[in-house]
């Protein structure tokens, strides 16, 4: 299963396709996609058969200068880890598109080659963490309702940032346009908004289902 858009908006219509080779049960999540792209990408991948689900209204929210940030740690009752693969089934479950096996193998991708934290809980199981993905982008962030208003995030947050910094890498995200809470707490780690980006969507692409 695959699309592909070329940069010119003239030629989208004719450049553009949704391609299914298999029978198979799967289902491609796309993120990072401008939203005025997603009109046309739901009607071919419709016209080919596809249910397609788009979660969108994400800002870009850019760390321009990370190698300012203050890097006081947060004391944690717990302490802070990285992910392994077995722990890919419990980021999946939590995430609005996860479910198949398709986003499961891309979380398990993440944790095997790209920078991660997370924070164990007494008995060795994440309590909360935070991912990036292959376009340099902090995401599938999560904790667990019983160990939230601990500040957990923002420390993963913060060695993460200095992680990817240190690394050379871009540092950046999307949040939600109503998400005023993530909003304000990546403000307050030293992101900006970017107005002039446009609006960003997440794509599930699979199957009709039955």
């Amino acid at each position: 299963l695959s699309f592909w858009c070329h940069s010119n908006p003239c030629t989208h219509v004719t450049l553009c396709t949704v391609k299914n080779d298999s029978n198979e049960s799967h289902a491609v999540c796309n993120t990072g996609l401008p939203s005025s792209h997603c009109d046309l990408i739901k009607e071919l991948a419709t016209l080919s058969g596809l249910d397609i689900t788009e979660y969108g209204g994400y800002n870009t929210f850019i760390h321009y200068s990370p190698e300012n940030t203050d890097w006081q740690e947060k004391v944690l009752l717990l302490p802070v880890s990285i992910l392994d693969e077995s722990h890919a089934e419990l980021v999946d479950t939590h995430l609005p598109y996860g479910g198949n096996q398709d986003s499961l193998n891309h979380v398990r991708a993440c944790i095997r080659h790209l920078p991660n934290h997370c924070v164990m809980d007494e008995e060795g199981r994440p309590a909360s963490w935070m991912l990036s993905d292959e376009l340099c982008e902090l995401r599938m962030a999560y904790t667990r309702p019983e160990y939230r208003r601990a500040g957990h995030l923002l420390a993963l947050s913060l060695a993460l940032i200095r992680r990817m910094s240190s690394l050379g890498l871009p540092v950046y995200c999307h949040v939600s346009q109503h998400n005023q809470a993530v909003i304000n707490a990546v403000t307050s780690l030293g992101f900006s908004a970017c107005p002039s980006i446009e609006k960003i969507s997440v794509l599930l692409i699979c199957k009709d289902r039955v």
